[in-house]
């Protein structure tokens, strides 16, 4: 093997070891994201409706939720930019092309 292949396969085994990361990251984003907007959202319409400063718990809702939307969608580009460079298909795009193929 030539050191030119060998850069390439090590290269490669780096950009798939980011991938799994990556996809394990989003997995765990996608399960307790949509789960921590919700509950923050809970506690702060109570903390808002409980305590004499509205306006400062309102503003910690709103920018928790931006951040923990951010979080979840910079996960979700970074799986699919590590699968573009891999060659590797979405796992929903199979299941795109069955559903037109039933139709």
């Amino acid at each position: 093997m030539s050191e030119n292949q060998s850069k390439e396969r090590l290269t490669y085994l780096k950009i798939k070891e980011e991938y799994e990361n990556a996809k394990e990251k989003r997995l765990k984003y996608k399960r307790f994201g949509a789960l921590f907007i919700i509950i923050s959202g809970i506690i702060f319409l109570t903390l808002m409706f409980s305590v004499d400063n509205k306006i400062a718990f309102l503003i910690l809702w709103v920018i928790t939720d931006f951040y923990c939307a951010a979080l979840m969608i910079r996960a979700d580009y970074k799986y699919h930019k590590y699968a573009e460079y891999l060659g590797i298909e979405d796992e929903y795009a199979n299941y795109k092309k069955d559903e037109e193929k039933e139709e």
